[in-house]
């Protein structure tokens, strides 16, 4: 009995290339599918700033310990966790009435050597030695011992006096030349010391100004570790103070786009987790690049005049490197996502086109950023849906 197969086998092929999902079948459907009704849009070119985004974190512009400059007791703080100071702002005091007591015991020393220099009514640097009275009064006796040996002499060579008394009457005159000497000397001493105790009574007005503690800027308490009553020791921490206008923000940007940020680009900034911006500029760069990142630091300001950013916070942070760049901008419906691929349906002769897309930054409200995959006068679906097809029949309204 012959074998049937070589006789069925042309039915079964003929079979295979008709029915309604043969290829032309498939084809035929396609045509014969009414066209699907969509909107579309074009595709143009937008102004959109070229930027490169980085994550960072805020730092204080300043942050310092303000602490004591003269030991002393706690009586008054005016500042706590939180509190919002000015430059000049009054945050604590030392008891001060020590302090007051030295001021007093230096002025009346002062007061004392002026006195003996008689400066009582003048100001300090009209002093002349041969104002005060022990100088006076020395070179009085000088004076007289000078007359008494000139008329010694004059009468010893008359034979008048005798030798001895001439004698006498020239040492009297070396002794108080001597002791004139000696005397301005002193006052000249006397000078030195009202200058020591001027720096003292200048030291005693320090301390006591010191026991009031100021805001060194404007900024906010951060920490309280003292008390009110507390003996404190000098340079005992007092509070701390945070300056958060400006506030920093420091980025770490890849090594491959190190050389397009300078000084002086615009700069914004976005919470995690939040929708607030804030703008500020590039001020600093690090002169190296990290080995272990391979990035450079670069470090902005940002205005902070409310003190909503906070340093310690973790930012998300843009840098401009070309602020008149353009860049395709489509709606987000305009774009689909599946299985991670995101694609767009281009409009051509009534029939979809599939656009493999690469997307950038997403833009308020409702934009979203094209790297790859459109060019400027396509149309394209929008919205669009994941059940559009390529080769699909489109009407556009």
């Amino acid at each position: 009995m012959r074998s049937i197969a070589p006789l069925l086998a042309p039915w079964f092929l003929l079979a295979s290339c008709s029915g309604p999902y043969a290829p032309g079948a498939v084809s035929a459907a396609k045509q014969d599918t009414p066209a699907l009704a969509v909107k579309s849009v074009t595709v143009q070119l937008s102004p959109l700033p070229e930027v490169i985004s980085a994550n960072g974190e805020l730092f204080a512009e300043e942050l310092t310990t303000v602490s004591a400059k003269v030991p002393g007791r706690v009586v008054k703080l005016f500042a706590d966790l939180g509190s919002l100071v000015k430059s000049g702002d009054v945050l604590a005091e030392i008891e001060k009435t020590e302090y007051e007591f030295r001021v007093r015991q230096t002025e009346a020393t002062v007061d004392q050597i002026r006195a003996r220099l008689a400066l009582a009514n003048r100001p300090d640097e009209e002093f002349d030695a041969e104002r005060t009275a022990t100088v006076r009064e020395a070179l009085a006796g000088l004076k007289e011992a000078r007359f008494i040996f000139e008329t010694t002499a004059r009468l010893q060579k008359e034979g008048v006096v005798s030798r001895i008394e001439f004698e006498k009457a020239q040492v009297r005159r070396d002794g108080s030349e001597a002791h004139y000497s000696a005397v301005l000397a002193d006052a000249m001493q006397l000078r030195a010391q009202l200058s020591e105790r001027r720096a003292s009574l200048a030291l005693a007005r320090q301390q006591l100004d010191d026991c009031t503690i100021r805001a060194p800027f404007t900024g906010a308490v951060t920490r309280r570790p003292a008390s009110v009553g507390e003996y404190l020791p000098i340079n005992a921490p007092i509070l701390t103070i945070v300056r958060q206008h400006p506030i920093r923000v420091r980025l770490d940007v890849p090594e491959r786009l190190a050389a397009r940020i300078a000084r002086g680009q615009a700069i914004e900034v976005r919470l995690e987790g939040t929708p607030l911006v804030r703008a500020g500029r590039v001020v600093r760069l690090s002169p190296a690049i990290e080995v272990q990142s391979r990035s450079l630091l670069v470090e902005g300001e940002i205005p902070n005049l409310d003190g909503v950013l906070r340093p310690g916070s973790f930012v998300q942070g843009s840098i401009t490197l070309n602020a008149g760049a353009q860049s395709i901008v489509v709606p987000r419906n305009a774009v689909v996502s599946f299985a991670g691929i995101e694609r767009a349906f281009a409009v051509k002769d009534g029939i979809l086109q599939d656009r493999i897309v690469k997307t950038g930054r997403r833009l308020d409200p409702d934009l979203i950023e094209i790297l790859e995959g459109l060019t400027p006068g396509e149309h394209i679906v929008n919205p669009a849906s994941d059940r559009m097809t390529k080769g699909q029949k489109v009407k556009e309204n």
